[in-house]
């Protein structure tokens, strides 16, 4: 597993509005917790952490729930795995060795230093938009019950 739970649920919450809410139709937790198959009081975290820092916007009352504006669907990846859990793991050995480093590398170092910088590289140009658009052209699958 690349990314934590949070960070995953996080990505699939957000494709699931990007494509089913706006601001005329919002959705309330416990429908995207069904839909999604999460459980409800972590995605009402995650949500909660989105909110915060303006990646969705919520409302509450009746016709409460929450959706993305544009500017939040063309949001990177990477500034959602940022949010969520930090960029440390572009930082990190690939053997989990704490001194490692150009001077003294792993056995791995110089690959693993490839493919974090093409990893970095396709979630910073890949967008909330670009996954809507990839499932929406059936080039991808995503599950919403």
């Amino acid at each position: 597993m690349l990314f934590s739970r949070s960070t995953e649920y996080a990505i699939r919450t957000l494709v699931y509005l990007a494509m089913n809410a706006s601001e005329s139709h919002r959705i309330g937790i416990k429908k995207m917790a069904k839909d999604l198959g999460f459980p409800e009081h972590f995605l009402g975290k995650i949500l909660q952490d989105l909110a915060k820092k303006r990646v969705v916007v919520s409302s509450k009352g009746p016709h409460g729930g929450f959706y993305m504006d544009d500017d939040a669907k063309n949001r990177s990846i990477i500034s959602v795995v940022e949010i969520i859990d930090g960029l440390g793991f572009f930082d990190q050995c690939g053997l989990g060795l704490c001194e490692c480093n150009e001077d003294k590398p792993c056995p791995i170092h110089k690959n693993y230093q490839i493919f974090k910088g093409d990893l970095f590289k396709l979630l910073s140009e890949k967008t909330i938009n670009d996954m809507k658009e990839d499932l929406i052209k059936g080039v991808a699958f995503m599950n919403f019950e």
